[in-house]
């Protein structure tokens, strides 16, 4: 099948190959006519270990003598390979069958070992694989390999040479038995078997690198799995070769971006992030510097870089990018900006407990997805002077924002969402001063925040039938109590912590379900709605909170002083001898308004 268009030009064909010897229409074979068969550097390294090649052995082995061998030769089908079509150089490039096609190559090295006078095997050669992965030590260790005599120990680092020497002891097991070596085993026979009966669909394509992969992915059942980050890394390669006219050894300066995730997430100890978390930072980069629809902002990274890439190479133009692709400039320093600036901000201490807590209350609210915002600020204004405090004031301007909204409204809102889209145009486009603005404004006053979503009577009424709502208000009265402007970096990491990362109960300090059956329905008559509001809810380490249950209140005040939580602490000195009705309006009203204070007036 041949497609042509202004823009592409592909053919794919296909045919049923062997090794060496076919019968079938076309005498299809892999090793004929001095065919060279090339990994490329987009590949990953081959990587088949023990199981795969038992199975691969076995499965050779029982299509020549059967299960019980005592069966007649059948042919064996190996699968489908991806080939591009035949160079000038009279080399096919291996798109899919690397694996396979390496394994079998590894197998002949053996048995060419193994029966060194086969006239067979001494007319075939090893060097018809080449790869241009991690060069040059990948074909260095082919070659290692090819030019061994398997003399040596097993342990070695080259896993080419490691597979042999397995491939060498898989072989031994399948032709040996307990009472003499070899019997039954015709070398002469199994090598014209492995020639002549081992098939593959052989698929040929002819086409861009992307193209090339769409139809990989729409053919492949079986070798290469390859997720969002393999896909990005091929593309990226595709695109700077083609548009940008790079030669190919930018295919290593590609590899050195994975290569510095890695290694900084070695230094960290942890998975602090992955190529993905790094291109969800520059999807928000791409959208704001050159003005792409917002609707982008929803995609997933997967979704946006795929379909950025096929309308970039004209495979589909899709709606939000055809417009727009002609401007787009993607570049490997902007991917490392964005990779140092993403660890500079893990690494980095935090000023203040209100600082550490302020991502936490992003990642806590409605609109959490948007904590890349930070990594946004940080690309566009590292380098400035104060860029560290100017992001930190923008992180707790922006924790407010979201926690404002969260609180007022029982869901994400599409304003919040825009604004959002627009915080970010102006973080790339304009100056901090600009960016502050717009964010201090839509805080706004309480005034403002008034009506439809009334945050006051929200904080003053039932917060208990929302997780969210209740969790956020809780969380953050509580760390309004705490010594949340101190620079102790012990008391800023106890305090985070103990806010964030210890199991936490939100506790009815009159219970909900009291313990005296007969009056359970008479204080829910008498306290109402108030039973469910911040005044009568505190943070309680979920150890404290399940032991105390729904005991009277006298036995809770000897209990919580046990608490690390201020809230807690203050609350048994200000309110110790008794807890009622009076004494949760009176708290209700403080704690309300020192959440409005922190807001609006801080």
């Amino acid at each position: 099948m041949t497609h042509m268009s202004s823009h592409t030009v592909f053919s794919i064909s296909a045919k049923t190959c062997t090794l060496k010897y076919n019968n079938q229409d076309g005498y299809a074979s892999i090793l004929g006519n001095g065919t060279r068969y090339i990994v490329p550097i987009y590949q990953r390294p081959y990587s088949w270990k023990d199981e795969q090649l038992k199975k691969f052995i076995s499965d050779i082995f029982v299509s020549f003598w059967g299960n019980e061998r005592n069966s007649t030769e059948e042919p064996m089908f190996i699968g489908t390979m991806q080939l591009s079509k035949k160079n000038e150089n009279n080399e096919h490039y291996i798109i899919d069958g690397q694996q396979r096609l390496t394994t079998l190559l590894i197998f002949i090295k053996v048995l060419k070992i193994k029966f060194p006078d086969n006239q067979e095997l001494n007319q075939t050669g090893l060097d018809w694989i080449t790869t241009h992965v991690n060069r040059p030590i990948q074909q260095e260790q082919i070659q290692e390999m090819a030019s061994s005599d398997l003399g040596g120990s097993k342990e070695s680092q080259n896993l080419y040479l490691q597979n042999a020497f397995t491939i060498m002891e898989l072989f031994e097991e399948q032709i040996e038995n307990e009472e003499e070596a070899f019997i039954d085993f015709n070398v002469d026979k199994f090598i014209i078997h492995l020639f002549s009966n081992i098939y593959f669909v052989v698929i040929e394509t002819m086409a861009g690198l992307s193209k090339t992969l769409q139809i990989f992915n729409a053919i492949n059942t079986t070798g290469l799995d390859l997720n969002g980050g393999d896909v990005f890394k091929i593309k990226l390669y595709e695109y700077l070769r083609e548009k940008k006219s790079m030669d190919e050894n930018v295919f290593e300066e590609i590899n050195q971006v994975y290569k510095k995730i890695d290694e900084y997430n070695l230094r960290f100890k942890e998975t602090i992030t992955d190529i993905t978390g790094v291109l969800g930072i520059y999807q928000f980069i791409l959208i704001a510097k050159y003005t792409l629809p917002t609707t982008l902002y929803s995609y997933s990274t997967d979704t946006f870089f795929e379909r950025l890439f096929d309308t970039i190479f004209n495979i589909n133009q899709w709606e939000h990018f055809k417009n727009h692709v002609n401007d787009i400039e993607l570049s490997i320093d902007d991917i490392h900006r964005i990779i140092e600036i993403r660890y500079e901000w893990q690494g980095t201490e935090y000023k203040t407990c209100e600082d550490a807590c302020a991502i936490h209350f992003i990642w806590w609210s409605r609109y959490g997805k948007y904590w890349n915002l930070t990594f946004v600020f940080l690309y566009r204004f590292r380098g400035e002077e104060n860029y560290w405090d100017k992001m930190l004031l923008f992180v707790r301007q922006l924790s407010k924002l979201y926690i404002i909204y969260s609180i007022r409204f029982l869901k994400s809102i599409n304003e919040i969402h825009r604004f959002t889209y627009d915080l970010v145009s102006l973080i790339m486009n304009d100056s901090f001063d600009k960016v502050m603005d717009s964010l201090n404004k839509k805080i706004g006053i309480l005034d403002n925040h008034r009506g439809w979503g009334d945050l006051d009577n929200t904080l003053a009424g039932n917060i208990v039938h929302n997780g969210k709502l209740k969790n956020i208000i809780c969380r953050l009265s509580a760390m309004l109590e705490e010594d949340y402007k101190t620079t102790d970096q012990n008391k800023i990491e106890f305090i985070r912590k103990g806010l964030f990362e210890t199991d936490i109960d939100i506790e009815h300090i009159q219970s909900y379900n009291d313990r005296d059956l007969e009056l359970r329905p008479q204080i829910l008559d008498d306290w109402k709605e108030n039973i469910n509001s911040i005044g009568n809810l505190v943070v309680l380490e979920r150890e404290i909170n399940q032991s105390l249950s729904n005991k009277l209140y006298d036995t809770k005040i000897c209990n919580y002083p046990t608490s690390i939580f201020k809230i807690v602490k203050n609350h048994c000195t200000q309110y110790s001898s008794h807890w009622d009705l009076a004494t949760c309006l009176d708290r209700k009203e403080k704690e309300k308004n020192k959440i409005l204070d922190y807001l609006f007036n801080v």
